[in-house]
């Protein structure tokens, strides 16, 4: 296993990061290695296949080893092109918001204490009916609204003006609003001029008093208190030279390195996660019954540049699972076992650089925590081989919320091409993510862009329009890959069946089911830090800094509500990616609580001290059950990994493979359908469903209905007539049974040796060759 993963490791960065590496230089400022190589994953994901796609149909050979280069390749010169005539992007990558100041009032923290508690004696298995949960909820968002509101907004470095206007808490716990109002700059009052703090003249520094050469701290009694966020280094002087008050206790800067070892440690206990069972009990096969699907998609697109018969699927994660192929020398059932658990690292990765884009990197590290340690619906993904969905959901869409970040930061040119060209990319790979993107697309199109306007932002404004408008014609030109979009629009194509046949067939599940689906520790942090960046955002001073955080809001908003109505067609599917952005505001939330009891280390209050304390015993409690049970979880067996007996019988096919189809039987071992048959096998049909599935479809084969009846009726009627002109019409040259289950008659196949003669057994599947005759009635 070791030289697959180094070689697929390899392959991976050759042809999946380091194409877009310069291109994520040109498009966005420096911040730190690892969010570069998050936005170089991105935009190679966004290029690499969509080139490869054109290459081999243009080719007609499918993804050759010199389309994957070339495809490579082209991205790469480009970029280091780019690169050279523009130089990198200027700035400094920091975050765009700044944090609720520290929370003072121990009752507030004594609110947070309980409500965690009560929620962790729920995951506990106390009985939890619903109006306890609801209690727990409610009480969780106004827990987070007053731990936001408990402080000042506090200065972040490279940021510009931001709002000093949020109460701060007086010793008693009351607060009282700063003059100048929530539009006032850093040290702006009414009548200040820009760079000049309050009382300053001419000749005189930023923040100091006329007459003396002391920056001015804190007015005795004010209730203002600036606090530096957690870990910020430099924090301090940059409030100084904003014209900010200093710090109201002293800012320990983080120490060289400590925001590395973090994050490597983070990621490396997500990947522990993700190949613990895998390796303990899976090897050489992985858990996940969906794999196979895209497994004989990747075989397509290696020989053929398309699979056009076998599944309506976007040709993203195929044509990139090619070239890695091609690169590494794997094939696709060997690629995945190895290369597959990464893809949560990833993932973890991805809401690294959103959420400290969005607050800094205390902020980043908790949401990949979160997302890899704590997170369910992600591990779920995977396990279940999903992996399309869990690259579009949990990884670009997070991205395309980063590359907005950067955007509402910094609107430029570059900016907006890199909104656009992440946020195309979803439809490359999944469908029902390019829905989410086009829902959070749309929702920052009627809500961003008339605040921004409003605010006479205006050229954030017309950058972010230009960029909405430039991504919905790449989506187009990328949708064209994948679908006949003249027969979609018509309503005469395989794809808009698969629309109409898709909505209003999925019930929406219980509210309360979604604790289950995410993980109920996920699903209080992310309430709780819901409610506290709600609450932030009336102290934010910059248009472009509440738009972000609105953004954030509406995302978390928009799919729970699609998760709980079936217009959509997947609501279960909605409320299993909600995970990806209720990970980041759980960041944010659990940071603050956090940074409560950092801030103590000065004071001498007790009660607030052991307020603070408890807070965060019961948020960590939280955090670590939930963690510990998720690593528990992955770490034990799974019943959909495919067993040996199976997989020889795919082996035996793959050997004897002369062409034409195969007929299985629509289930093998537990969890694992015929398209591992014919994944293994290296086949594209004949695909099998259950009778239900075939009267109740959510989704179709473009061939459309008929090929699943043909099956069905060979496997339960092998001996009519009718099955022997399907066998030669279909040119079906083996059918594949499974001596386990009710998918077929298997005496029947026993009973007619002429036309069924056996080629392959043991004890759990037959293989039987099959004869096209004349049917022989009497």
């Amino acid at each position: 296993m070791a030289a697959d993963l180094i070689r697929a490791l390899l392959a991976a960065l050759a042809a999946g990061v380091a194409p877009g590496y310069f291109w994520a230089a040109v498009l966005r400022p420096a911040s730190g290695l690892a969010e570069r190589l998050a936005y170089a994953t991105a935009l190679s994901m966004a290029s690499v296949p969509a080139i490869a796609v054109l290459l081999a149909r243009a080719t007609g050979a499918g993804v050759t080893l010199w389309v994957a280069l070339a495809a490579v390749g082209i991205v790469f010169v480009t970029g280091v092109l780019a690169f050279a005539v523009k130089g990198a992007a200027r700035g400094t990558g920091g975050p765009l918001l700044p944090s609720p100041g520290v929370v003072r009032d121990p009752r507030v923290l004594l609110l947070v204490a309980g409500m965690f508690a009560l929620a962790l004696a729920t995951m506990l298995h106390m009985p939890a009916p619903g109006w306890l949960l609801l209690v727990i909820a409610a009480g969780l968002v106004l827990a987070g609204a007053l731990v936001a509101r408990a402080g000042p907004v506090t200065a972040t470095p490279g940021n510009g003006p931001v709002s000093t206007g949020a109460p701060a808490a007086s010793p008693s716990g009351a607060g009282s609003a700063p003059p100048g109002g929530a539009d006032a700059g850093p040290g702006q009052g009414p009548g200040s001029e820009p760079g000049q703090g309050p009382g300053s003249g001419p000749g005189q520094g930023p923040g100091k008093p006329a007459g003396t050469g002391r920056p001015a701290g804190p007015a005795p009694g004010s209730a203002r208190t600036l606090v530096a966020p957690a870990g910020s280094a430099g924090s301090a002087a940059s409030a100084e030279q904003g014209g900010l008050p200093g710090p109201a206790y002293p800012a320990r800067p983080a120490r060289p390195g400590l925001r590395e070892v973090a994050l490597a440690v983070v990621l490396a206990l997500t990947a522990c996660r993700a190949y613990s069972g895998v390796i303990s009990h899976d090897w050489p096969f992985l858990r996940g019954g969906d794999q196979f699907s895209h497994a004989v998609m990747a075989e397509q697109m290696l020989t053929h540049g398309s699979y056009g018969g076998y599944l309506i699927y976007p040709p993203g994660f195929p044509a990139l699972t090619a070239v890695i192929c091609r690169f590494s020398g794997l094939t696709p059932l060997e690629l995945f076992p190895v290369l597959a658990p990464a893809l949560l690292v990833l993932c973890a990765l991805g809401t690294y650089t959103l959420a400290s884009g969005l607050w800094g990197w205390p902020y980043g590290i908790t949401a990949a925590a979160l997302n890899g340690l704590v997170l369910e619906s992600a591990y779920a993904g995977f396990a279940e081989g999903r992996y399309p969905d869990l690259l579009a959901a949990f990884f670009l869409l997070v991205m395309v919320a980063a590359a907005l970040t950067t955007l509402y930061q910094a609107p430029t040119l570059r900016s907006g091409v890199l909104v656009a060209v992440v946020a195309a990319s979803v439809v490359l790979y999944h469908s029902v993510a390019t829905l989410y993107v086009a829902v959070l697309l749309a929702l920052v199109a009627v809500t961003a862009l008339p605040y921004l306007f409003y605010r006479r932002e205006r050229r954030a404004a017309r950058v972010l329009l230009l960029t909405l408008g430039a991504a919905a014609v790449l989506a187009v030109c990328y949708a064209a890959l994948t679908y006949d979009l003249a027969g979609l629009v018509t309503g005469h194509s395989s794809s808009s069946t698969a629309v109409s046949i898709a909505l209003g067939s999925q019930p929406a599940p219980a509210p309360r089911h979604l604790l289950a689906e995410l993980g109920p520790g996920l699903v209080w942090l992310g309430l709780f830090g819901a409610g506290a960046l709600a609450v932030s955002v009336r102290y934010l001073a910059r248009p472009t800094q509440v738009a972000a955080a609105v953004t954030v809001l509406l995302w978390c908003a928009a799919m729970y509500i699609g998760s709980r109505t079936a217009a959509d067609g997947f609501p279960q599917r909605f409320e299993r990616d909600l995970g990806a952005p209720l990970a980041v505001v759980a960041a944010f939330g659990v940071v603050l609580v956090a940074r409560a009891l950092l801030a103590q280390r000065t004071t001498a209050r007790a009660v607030l001290m052991v307020s603070a304390a408890t807070a965060v015993v019961a948020v960590g409690a939280v955090v670590a059950v939930e963690a510990a049970r998720g690593l528990a979880a992955s770490a034990r067996p799974s019943g959909e990994v495919l067993t040996h007996r199976v997989a020889a019988a795919g082996r035996w096919l793959r050997q004897h493979n002369t062409g034409g189809n195969v007929i299985s039987t629509p289930y093998m071992n537990p969890g694992i359908s015929n398209r591992a048959v014919l994944a293994m096998g290296g086949y594209t049909g004949l695909q099998s469903y259950r009778a239900f599935r075939i009267a109740h479809p959510r989704s179709l084969p473009p061939a459309g209905r008929q090929p699943l009846l043909d099956s069905q009726h060979v496997l339960l009627h092998p001996g009519s007539c009718q099955s022997a002109g399907i066998l030669v019409r279909d040119d079906v040259r083996y059918v594949v049974l499974y001596r386990f289950g009710h998918g077929a008659d298997l005496a029947g196949f026993a009973a007619d040796p002429a036309r069924y003669h056996r080629v392959f057994q043991n004890a759990s599947v037959i293989v039987y060759a099959a004869a096209h005759a004349p049917c022989r009635s009497g």
